[in-house]
């Protein structure tokens, strides 16, 4: 069974996808739409398809030239998976629609931030911020520079002039006295 396509263009062709009202056309109409010279420059990327050769679209919307653009770069990679990988069928994580407004790369993992460690390191900063009046000027500037502006201990030793060993044994002093004080 031939899946049914729905063609949607923009009443107005200069909104650039900016607030458009959406005309729905019929297949003929589009096509012809296509092939006149008004066309040019307009740019229509099929959606909801569910394979990889898009044979199977529900609908033809127009779209600005960036997403079109886009929407090819996908296409072909999806095609190149395909080819190189026979048997397999690939699938868009935003086509996976979990929960209501929850779409499945939203479940995947984000390796380039670690929500715990930032806690952790918040959660201590006020318990720092609770005790600063504890501490002396060279031990809250040393608390400000690892912590606050996230400076590493290397960058800190050569602002100080000292080893970088020697940074790290006054932290370590700092951070065992603190934990005491807190503990």
């Amino acid at each position: 069974m031939k899946a049914i396509t729905t063609y949607l263009v923009w009443k107005d062709p200069k909104c650039n996808g900016s607030n458009p009202e959406w005309v729905q056309l019929t297949r003929k109409q589009f096509h012809a739409l296509v092939k006149s010279p008004e066309c040019v420059g307009r740019y229509f990327e099929r959606l909801g398809s569910t394979e990889a050769d898009f044979s199977d679209g529900k609908y033809v919307m127009e779209t600005t030239e960036r997403r079109y653009k886009e929407y090819l770069k996908e296409k072909r990679h999806a095609q190149h998976l395909s080819d190189s990988n026979p048997g397999y069928q690939v699938v868009s994580y935003h086509e996976l629609e979990i929960f209501e407004d929850c779409y499945g790369e939203e479940l995947l993992c984000d390796d380039s931030c670690n929500v715990e460690a930032e806690c952790l390191n918040k959660i201590l900063l006020e318990s720092l911020r609770k005790h600063k009046g504890n501490l002396s000027s060279d031990e809250l500037w040393l608390i400000d520079m690892i912590f606050e502006q996230e400076r590493s201990q290397p960058e800190v030793a050569e602002l100080l002039g000292i080893s970088h060993q020697a940074v790290s044994k006054r932290l370590g002093k700092l951070l065992e006295k603190l934990r005491k004080k807190i503990i």
